[in-house]
């Protein structure tokens, strides 16, 4: 059993030393529970524009923008939607599930955007 699991970074952490890693995945594609949501709620809201695996189609590429974007700048363009060259990405503040589930979403993506999942549909770890 191979498990990837990486901290928030420091920023991004909660005040608390315990605190958790950002996400878990064990095997390649069974995510720990918060991500695993976060994959629910990209399939649901995100998916059709940015693809199955993140890998961009009318959207861009979220697993390679993950790389070069902070959190903080994440979850404005989810929050207030974006315009640019290819087209526009909608505004999320009224979804209160998208809104809720924010840093759920960024933890699964992450994990995408660092390769501890691959072109794989993720399960949930038991």
């Amino acid at each position: 059993m191979t498990e990837t699991a990486v901290e928030a970074a420091p920023e991004n952490s909660k005040e608390n030393e315990n605190e958790s890693a950002l996400y878990s995945v064990v095997d390649g594609n069974y995510l720990d529970a918060n991500s695993y949501t976060g994959f629910k709620l990209y399939r649901n809201w995100c998916a059709r524009c940015h693809g199955t695996y993140a890998q961009g189609m009318v959207g861009p590429n979220l697993a390679e923008s993950l790389q070069v974007i902070s959190e903080k700048e994440f979850f404005d363009t989810v929050g207030n939607g974006k315009s640019g060259s290819i087209g526009s990405m909608p505004a999320w503040k009224k979804n209160v599930k998208v809104m809720e589930g924010r840093d759920k979403l960024y933890a699964y993506l992450m994990a995408r955007s660092e390769g501890a999942i691959g072109e794989v549909k993720p399960k949930k770890q038991k």
